[in-house]
């Protein structure tokens, strides 16, 4: 069976200290310590349930990969030379050099970062540490920006020096031919992974991409993922939301097959790569998928009785149109279990609402720390078909 590895011991710990918190708007529990943060959290989900006359069979449970320290990637945005995020009146960025949210690789990255004196007044950028350690930036400004970035030349060419940069809403690469910068495609490499029980995957991916935000605690989620697909041995899973592969490959290696349901063009063909590279021992795996691009929210061309579970990480809208085949099906025709994942549980809890109508009952509910010091927090769960 898969194994919760790494899982953090959650102790009466002393509060995470930050200089920023007055002003900043980026965690909102730094005056509880840890283990009041871990109730908080558990109480929230508990009210969500009650609100929609849920009772999951099993009381929640934790897992923490650490109380600070954890993010690989985090969003800033630059304002007037400022890099950090938003102060409480939510008008200006407030300026930070450290963040007790980075991992200790990424705040090495900010720091030098932040030498750099940008030309103009505004942008947002994405910092990324890689699973070798490499490091990655997206400047996404606008296009009259972007284009006095490229003139000014000095600024891409000590950037490169040290990191892979990626630009813009298209996600363009820019290179050098020698007199000036261009832009090249969507370039895709290795800046997440995911898991096989003890052993790290590869999964190739842009700076922009979505990926969870830990390295550290995906590890977490992947053990998770496995062990319940594990338990309802060779079956036929419907994925919705695959992206980058982070829950396929895991589920690849216990499911019959995976037919893989995904909106995002670059994530699916992350997905793709990720498959055609993997080692020549996981290189059968590559024959138990199916891989579908569509609007699944609103639209599904997949009969739901053709599968025996269904794996789930939806945005945050929820899943919308996507369980409307399932409702119409009876209930000997629904598949067996549903795995959900989500960091946003009012949404999630709308739609195990309709799943409770449609005979499941939530069977398994963990929390997934990826977010401490802050309201938000990864929720796993496994429900069953009565």
């Amino acid at each position: 069976m898969a194994k919760l590895t790494e899982k953090t011991e959650i102790t009466l710990g002393p509060k995470v200290p930050c200089s920023y918190k007055e002003n900043c708007t980026g965690c909102q529990y730094l005056d509880f310590t840890y283990s009041e943060q871990v109730q908080i959290k558990k109480d929230h989900l508990n009210k969500l349930f009650i609100s929609k006359n849920l009772s999951p069979l099993e009381p929640i449970e934790f897992v923490s990969a650490g109380e600070a320290f954890l993010r690989d990637r985090l969003d800033f945005s630059l304002q007037d030379s400022r890099l950090g995020l938003y102060d409480k009146d939510r008008k200006n960025i407030l300026d930070l050099e450290v963040c007790a949210q980075l991992s200790p690789a990424l705040q090495e990255w900010l720091t030098e970062f932040r030498k750099i004196r940008w030309p103009f007044a505004k942008g947002s950028i994405r910092l990324r540490v890689g699973p070798e350690g490499q490091k990655g930036v997206w400047l996404d400004f606008a296009n009259v920006d972007i284009k006095a970035l490229l003139e000014e030349q000095n600024i891409l060419k000590e950037l490169q020096k040290v990191a892979f940069v990626e630009i813009g809403q298209r996600r363009k690469v820019p290179f050098w031919t020698g007199t000036e910068f261009k832009l090249r495609d969507p370039q895709l490499n290795v800046w997440f992974q995911t898991w096989l029980g003890e052993r790290a995957v590869d999964l190739y991916c842009q700076i922009a991409s979505f990926t969870q935000p830990s390295l550290k605690a995906n590890k977490l989620i992947c053990a998770t993922i496995a062990d319940w697909v594990q338990s309802f041995p060779r079956s036929r899973v419907l994925e919705f939301g695959s992206g980058i592969g982070n829950l396929t490959l895991p589920t690849l290696c216990y499911a019959e097959n995976v037919v893989a349901c995904e909106i995002d063009e670059l994530s699916l063909q992350g997905l793709q790569k990720s498959l055609d590279n993997l080692p020549g021992d996981l290189q059968p795996l590559k024959n138990k998928i199916t891989i579908h691009r569509g609007d699944f929210q609103k639209k599904l061309t997949q009969d739901f009785s053709s599968f025996d579970g269904i794996l789930a990480n939806p945005p945050r809208s929820g899943l919308m149109n996507f369980l409307t085949p399932l409702e119409d099906l009876s209930a000997e025709q629904r598949p067996q279990f549903f795995i959900y994942m989500s960091c946003f549980p009012e949404s999630m809890v709308e739609d195990f609402a309709r799943l409770s109508a449609c005979g499941y009952t939530i069977q398994k509910t963990l929390i997934v720390d990826q977010f401490p010091q802050t309201a938000h927090y990864e929720v796993l769960s496994l429900l069953q078909r009565k």
